[in-house]
């Protein structure tokens, strides 16, 4: 081609020109972040992706892998010594059971061999298990399992039965063979299971996972600790996991350290990463080194838990680290709290280390940053924008824009009105991904990826600063980057909200920090609160009653010195401070003068003649004596909220929104009294093309994170179409909504909006109705308007509170001391429950429930077994996110709570937990429109419209026993559910109200038509007789009274013979004619045919009809109980013939499916070498009553039987999982 192709803008992939990282790294080359340990707190780091391999001076790249959430730790506790057999290596004999062979080069000076076992699939992430799934049934299962069930389906269908028992046998054992092969045609893969062996060289301690699965160790590789050694092996070329150890407790326990996903390498290699051939693929500081630490739980799905953020923090500490990266965080309840939270703020002011962190992906709305990045004050939050450069080699965007904010980047202010967001930097990259990913590099986006953006810009400037030799602490570093990040956008027009003070600038801050190296105020923290609200670090005016309020506002200003200051540089610290407003509608003194102590000066806030919407201003605090051009010492932020007035007090609405260059519209509602729902109505004005609107509203709550009244909508409008998202409000209370088009649209939007406020008021907010109680009233209030109520009351989970069974409180080991010296002890709790049925469980334990980074406790975990301690799930602080699917059974729950206090666990010994099951069809209860309709049936309340302002009431009933008994619930259970008032179905979906229903004692009725029945006259002489009898009998089955010694007294009594015939069932070698003779005797006693006939009788209506039942029933009893004797000890001899006519009588008497029979008859299929017929059977076997090791071997035999070995060998893989010796660590 004639035109000349473009260069591709490889600047792009991982952006540095916005932040002017490249320029500063030109002219600076060597400080590239030499000298700067980066702790990665994140999914963990594949070691063998490129760039991640060196930094630019030929120093590892990696100084260490941990995992700190336990999710790779494996239980070595078992301490075995080797055994030699004369001809080979010495031997250890695993924890699965296999032989390994120990290789003569190892060295093992104490003789001890600690083992453990590890599924493979417990340690590999999901996407993996998912591949390595669909491999081994594509490439191995289906192989090997096709021909068996072609062959099966040729030989049932040429099989032709002459109708003998024997033919009757092969058919149906082929026929198992079709139905068994068929149901394992889609094989659940077991995955590897591997034996782990911990040892101590003489020097440090070794590992090695077999990895074989054959105990062939030599094959293996054998690893010391990454640190000492920078050893990874893999666990196959399937998989492409790469694996490091670490040894904990002496020994007792192997830490495993994997990647839970792709997340943590990613962020690594935006942070530092170094390619020597293609540089423009490096990270923001290839000269930095990375410390990975594993939070993401592989159990949890990558979740983090307080304590693997703990233990984190104390690995970082230990480790001497510069700066931390967190690209992870959860929406919190409250700011600035929780053990998690001040150990990181401990990190920062007490040890220097700078902690940098995303803010969240949650918005476009206010105020939903979150935790810790965004609402931490000692921390660095980072909010994420898209560049020019970025659309075009990132996103293949045909046309290109400024910069600008991503649309879901999540936004401030925090809810004490701290600013949330700190800077703002790149949030996409392309970059390397872990090998088992099976690419070289992905695109990923969010403040997950401008965290580590902005954290290797830090890096470059912290670099500098070492090698210069110029102090600095976290909390200098902050304010710098604060004071020389320029605005995002053309002129600063993009949301401040969600890039804080603009974009970092490494040349900037470099400058300010070197002029500024000797400043006074360098190492001091300038704690800012307000007086009231208490230690609101700003001021933010939001809500109807705030806006009431005096606009006066009491500022405490605080010089925080470091920890071990002289008391002389404390004496001599004086600045005079300048106080200027960024706005004309906020007033504050002019001067403050500040030196060691609490200083006060009061900021009046004036919002008379703002304009509805969100309006933000400053106080800042410069050094007055010539340092002003260093910024602000401090600042006190203001936000302001001025709601849009409604249309005759409910409605809203613009007939034309232009969504031109991705603007975005906020609008603010007072929500007027009454209210209860809100409707959306969006319309597209264009003819030609859709529309893509996002739509987010939020309302916030005090102590209540925005989401619980948050919903978000992507609206796509077909040309001249509409839409109506409804949503939930509280009265009184302000509601945004907030509008805007995707960062990535090119064709702008042209919408109309209304918003209209409705409302059905119930006069409570939740229901609780006690079964005994019969009834309950409430009330619905139609505030304004005409609204449609017609009441449903549904409950759809059955809650089981538990109590523990067993608790421990015990110190947990090295990992777990603070930097403090203080131990963390964990309490760990047991409960038991049973399942009557397959079903759903979802545990929560409610008193600590959806707190992680605000908890006070240093973490929470749950593990679910089953009754052989197979692990099956866990779950952590958000018990919504987790659920397991669970069959008939016994099951255990074992709950660890963390905390440095053993006070405070003891407090939490007897704490409940509550399972939460799935009905399998909703329950709904009764509603009345009067209150003798509770107890009247067929009294229904009937739909109606509701007419503004009447009270409409609701009588609420009690549901029926036997209603009640379908559930199985039992009293002190409860049935939870909604309710929702309104007729529509739109709205019922939305606005919906919690309904508990207690279960309380159940009735005690009589049989019907029953009176009660004297108690039958006793002499005493013929209870002790037959007493007497059944002891002789019992001790003569025994063999400890000879048969002889009874037979006079008792002689041909049916008891007797039946005793006899148990008796020589129970002998190893039992006379055949003695048990011929005995059963023909015993079945002359016993009528068969009458039995079957009165069996068959469909009504008997003689007057002794009751007394024939009870001895036709018990002769048949008697009969069974006889031929399964028989049977018994005619399989153990062999006899075909004999055997058969005891299988065809058993036939007669019993249901194939009647466990007694299924046991004979799994006997006497085996004896004709039917395996499959076996097979199903104990099958069924398993199914009724649960998990059984001695079932499951047996199964395996006849696997082997029939040649199914691929069979045998993944049940034999699931066995291992499914019968462990002890409980999993957490």
């Amino acid at each position: 081609m004639d035109t000349p192709l473009e260069p591709f803008p490889f600047h792009g992939l991982v952006p540095k020109r916005e932040t002017r990282a490249e320029e500063f790294l030109t002219a600076n080359p060597e400080f590239d972040g030499r000298g700067i340990v980066i702790a990665i707190l994140d999914t963990g780091i594949d070691p063998a992706v490129a760039g991640l391999q060196t930094t630019v001076d030929g120093r590892p790249k990696i100084v260490d892998l941990i995992d700190t959430s336990g999710s790779g730790d494996v239980d070595t506790s078992t301490v075995r010594k080797a055994l030699c057999n004369g001809i080979g290596p010495l031997e250890i004999v695993g924890l699965t059971g296999r032989t390994l062979k120990i290789p003569e080069q190892w060295r093992n000076p104490t003789g001890e061999w600690h083992v453990g076992m590890k599924a493979g699939f417990e340690l590999f992430p999901v996407a993996v298990r998912g591949r390595l799934q669909d491999d081994y049934q594509k490439k191995y299962w289906e192989p090997k399992h096709s021909p068996l069930l072609v062959e099966a389906l040729k030989e049932l269908s040429s099989f032709s039965s002459d109708n003998t028992i024997e033919s009757k046998l092969k058919q149906e054992d082929l026929e198992a063979q079709v139905e068994l092969l068929s149901s394992l045609s889609k094989a659940k893969c077991a995955g590897p299971v591997y034996d782990c062996i911990v040892f101590h060289d003489g020097d440090s301690w070794s590992a090695v996972v077999d990895i074989t699965e054959c105990g062939d160790l030599a094959q293996c590789t054998l690893l010391k600790p990454y640190r000492e050694s920078r050893q990874y092996a893999t666990f196959n070329k399937e998989d492409h996991i790469n694996y490091s150890v670490n040894v904990y407790e002496e020994g007792d326990v192997l830490s495993i350290v994997t990647t839970a996903g792709s997340h943590g390498t990613h962020v690594a290699s935006i942070a530092a990463a170094y390619f020597p051939d293609k540089p423009a693929l490096n990270g923001i500081a290839p000269g930095a080194q990375i410390l990975s630490i594993k939070i993401g739980d592989t159990r949890l799905n990558t979740m983090e838990t307080s304590s693997s953020l703990i233990r984190a923090a104390i690995t970082a500490k230990e480790a001497r680290v510069d700066m931390i990266n967190l690209s992870y965080g959860e929406a919190s309840h409250w700011v600035n709290a929780g053990a998690v939270i001040e150990l990181f703020v401990e990190l920062a002011t007490k040890h220097n280390i700078v902690f940098v962190a995303s803010a969240g992906n949650n918005g476009p709305a206010l105020s939903t940053v979150g935790c810790p990045g965004g609402n931490t004050h000692s921390l660095i939050g980072v909010g994420a924008f898209v560049s020019p450069d970025m659309m075009a080699a990132s996103y293949s965007m045909t046309h290109q824009k400024d910069c600008l904010p991503y649309t879901w980047c999540s936004r401030g202010p925090t809810l004490d009105g701290d600013m949330g967001v700190t800077i703002t930097a790149p949030g996409g990259a392309v970059t390397s991904v872990p090998k088992w990913t099976l690419q070289r590099s992905q695109l990923m986006n969010g403040t997950s990826m401008s965290s580590p953006n902005a954290c290797g810009c830090i890096a470059l400037l912290l670099s500098a600063l070492k090698a210069k030799g110029i102090p600095y602490t976290p909390s200098l570093v902050k304010r710098v980057l604060e004071n020389t990040a320029i605005p995002l956008g053309p002129s600063g027009s993009c949301d401040l909200f969600s890039s804080g003070h603009g974009v970092i600038q490494v040349p900037r801050a470099y400058e300010a920090m070197v002029e500024g190296a000797d400043y006074i105020a360098n190492d001091i923290i300038f704690k800012v609160s307000l007086l009231h609200p208490k230690n609101r670090r700003g001021i933010y005016i939001r809500e109807p009653y705030e806006l009431s309020q005096p606009s006066h506002y009491t500022v405490v200003v605080n010089p925080v010195f470091p920890e071990h200051s002289e008391s002389s540089k404390k004496h001599d610290f004086e600045l005079h401070l300048a106080l200027v407003s960024s706005q004309p509608w906020v007033h504050c003194p002019q001067h403050l003068i500040m030196w060691n102590g609490v200083r006060q000066f009061v900021v009046e806030v004036q919002l008379d003649g703002l304009e509805p919407g969100v309006h933000f201003a400053e106080v800042c605090a410069y050094d007055s004596n010539g340092a002003s051009s260093k910024g602000p010492l401090f600042r006190i932020p203001i936000t302001a909220i001025i709601p849009t007035l409604l249309k005759d007090s409910k409605t809203f609405s613009l007939p034309s929104v232009d969504f031109t260059d991705q603007k975005l519209y906020r609008y603010f509602f007072h929500v007027p009294k009454d209210s209860t729902w809100a409707e959306i109505e969006l319309a597209n004005l264009c003819k030609d093309h859709r529309a893509r609107i996002n739509a987010h509203t939020v309302q916030l709550v005090p102590e209540k994170f925005y989401r619980e009244h948050e919903h978000t909508e992507m609206v796509t409008l077909e040309p001249n179409g509409s839409h109506s998202c409804v949503i939930t409000v509280m009265e009184n209370r302000t509601l945004e909504v907030c509008l805007t088009q995707l960062w990535s649209e090119l064709i702008s939007a042209h919408v109309s909006v209304k918003v209209t406020f409705h409302s059905l008021q119930p006069s409570v907010p939740a229901i609780t109705l006690h079964s005994c109680a019969g009834w309950t009233r409430l009330e619905v209030l139609s505030g304004f308007g005409q609204e449609q109520i017609n009441p449903d009351f549904k409950l759809t989970h059955h809650i089981i509170p538990k109590r523990p069974v067993d608790f421990v409180i015990r110190p947990l080991g090295v990992r777990d001391i603070l930097p403090n010296g203080a131990q963390i002890f964990e309490l760990v709790l047991t409960y038991n429950f049973h399942c009557l049925h397959n079903t759903e469980v979802r545990p929560s334990v409610p008193l600590i429930s959806d707190l992680l980074y605000e908890s006070p406790y240093g973490g929470q975990l749950w593990m679910l077994y089953d009754q052989n301690k197979q692990f099956l799930c866990a779950g952590d602080a958000y018990p919504k996110q987790y659920s397991s699917k669970l069959e008939k059974g016994d099951y255990v729950i074992k709950l660890q709570i963390r905390h440095s206090d053993k006070a405070q666990l003891e407090t939490l010994k007897d704490i409940s937990i509550l399972l939460e099951f799935k009905l399998s069809a909703a329950l709904s209860l009764d509603v009345s429109h009067i209150r003798v309709g509770t107890f009247v049936s067929g009294c229904k309340f009937p739909p109606k419209t509701s007419r503004p302002g009447k009270m409409i009431p609701l009588y609420l009933s009690a549901m029926s026993e036997e209603k009640l008994s379908k559930v199985g619930a039992h009293p002190g259970d409860i049935l939870s559910g909604r309710f929702t008032l309104c007729k529509l179905d739109d709205v019922k979906k939305k606005a919906s109200y919690p309904l508990q229903y207690i279960i309380g004692p159940k009735a005690v009725k009589a049989a019907k038509g029953s009176a009660p029945q004297p108690l039958p006259y006793c002499d005493g002489t013929s209870d002790y007789t037959r007493a007497l009898k059944e002891f002789k009998l019992n001790w003569m089955k025994a063999g400890a009274i000879p048969l002889n010694e009874l037979e006079p007294q008792f002689g041909e009594e049916i008891d007797f013979l039946m005793a006899k015939l148990k008796f020589l069932e129970g002998k190893s070698e039992p006379v055949c004619t003695d048990v011929t003779e005995l059963v023909s005797l015993i079945r002359s006693k016993l009528d068969i045919t009458q039995v079957l006939v009165h069996a068959g009788m469909k009504c008997d209506l003689s007057a002794h009809a009751s007394e024939t039942n009870c001895e036709m029933e018990k002769s048949k009893n008697t009969l069974v109980e006889c031929l399964l004797l028989e049977g018994s000890i005619l399989l153990r001899q062999g006899s075909s013939d004999k055997l058969s006519e005891v299988y065809i009588d058993l036939h007669k008497l019993l249901d194939h499916k009647d466990a007694k029979m299924r046991s004979f008859r799994t006997k006497y299929v085996l004896q004709h070498k039917h395996y499959a017929t076996a097979v199903k059977l104990l099958e069924e076997e398993l199914a009724e009553k649960g998990p059984s090791k001695a079932i499951e071997n047996d199964i395996i035999k006849h696997y082997q039987s029939l040649g199914w070995n691929h069979c045998a060998e993944n049940r034999q893989r699931w066995m291992l999982r499914r019968y462990p010796e002890k409980y999993q660590l957490f």
